[in-house]
């Protein structure tokens, strides 16, 4: 099971293209993240916890000058719709979007079933997938409308992380490597 310090070695192997951003400053606090978890019925992993505590939320991006926004109409392979990832979570810091909040993320998965998978903690750009995470399990979702198109995912949230910067850092490569043909 990989760590937070592998996760965030892995951060650091990224270029200069890549843009992270998050909470790191004012992550959440033990009390809020128990306090969620109470109200919500969810029970987080110790390395959710320890994310939350240390990080709050993450965005990794590809910055915008290097891989284009697509429009909305667009019409392309959903991979190039990709450009990068959203971790949600908690914060103290009172400057967070409410879009990275759990909170958010709970009541935008109750719009399209009644009981989510778990409380959802990630997103790929584009609506490619989503990833939720309840009592340690991590299940990953492909089409939010349907019950039965997810899959659980083996390791931990680190793990999953840093198979997610790999994930992206693959994709930003054949995006560049598409722009040099």
């Amino acid at each position: 099971m990989a760590t937070q310090e592998e996760f965030w070695e892995r951060k650091k192997q990224l270029n200069d293209d890549f843009f992270v951003m998050g909470s790191v400053a004012n992550p959440a606090a033990e009390k809020q993240i128990t306090d969620y978890e109470e109200s919500k019925g969810f029970t987080f992993s110790e390395d959710m916890k320890d994310f939350l505590t240390t990080f709050g939320s993450l965005v990794f991006e590809v910055k915008e000058e290097v891989w284009k926004r697509p429009n909305e109409f667009d019409v392309l392979p959903s991979w190039k719709f990709g450009y990068g990832f959203f971790v949600y979570g908690l914060s103290q810091d009172e400057e967070m979007p409410s879009w990275m909040n759990f909170e958010e993320k709970y009541h935008e998965s109750l719009e399209y079933k009644e009981t989510p998978l778990g409380q959802m903690f990630f997103k790929r750009s584009g609506n490619l997938y989503r990833a939720y995470t309840d009592n340690g399990v991590i299940k990953i979702e492909y089409d939010k409308y349907d019950d039965e198109d997810y899959e659980i995912f083996e390791g931990n949230l680190y793990d999953f992380l840093i198979q997610e910067i790999n994930n992206l850092e693959e994709d930003y490569k054949e995006y560049i490597n598409e722009g040099k043909s």
